[in-house]
């Protein structure tokens, strides 16, 4: 391993560890509404903001989650950390449906979205589980 992978899984984790402190002193959220800078268009959805309902997934949702990337061949160490599980769980407590009444945010929705706001969401479901001190 060089020195330079050694300093980001040490500068990582002294994030990680700034970010679980952050987490469990802000207060409770379990719904969090992220509103983009301008809107954001994908596959002729266009949405100004998304709404992430954290309390309405369950136990079903975090073994599914599980099940569906260890399918795809992705170790799960620390779900918290792992951008895959964190974005697989938005996708899963979005409420924001089309004019139709449709779900339109997928996984390949969030991929698409400006790294700033992918990153925020990410963020915020992090700091969900942090709170709820779960893992």
């Amino acid at each position: 391993m060089s020195k330079e992978n050694i300093i980001d899984y040490k500068e990582e984790a002294a994030l990680a560890v700034a970010e679980e402190k952050k987490a469990k002193t802000q207060p409770e959220e379990g719904v969090y509404i992220h509103k983009f800078e301008k809107p954001f268009t994908y596959n002729n959805n266009t949405v100004t903001e998304l709404t992430f309902d954290w309390d309405a997934l369950t136990g079903g949702d975090y073994d599914a989650i599980e099940e569906e990337l260890v399918r795809k061949g992705i170790t799960l160490v620390l779900p918290e950390y792992t951008g895959s599980f964190l974005a697989h769980m938005a996708v899963r407590s979005c409420t924001t449906r089309n004019a139709n009444g449709l779900r339109f945010v997928d996984r390949e929705f969030l991929r698409a979205m400006p790294i700033r706001d992918y990153k925020a969401l990410l963020g915020k479901a992090r700091s969900f589980l942090l709170r709820r001190g779960s893992m």
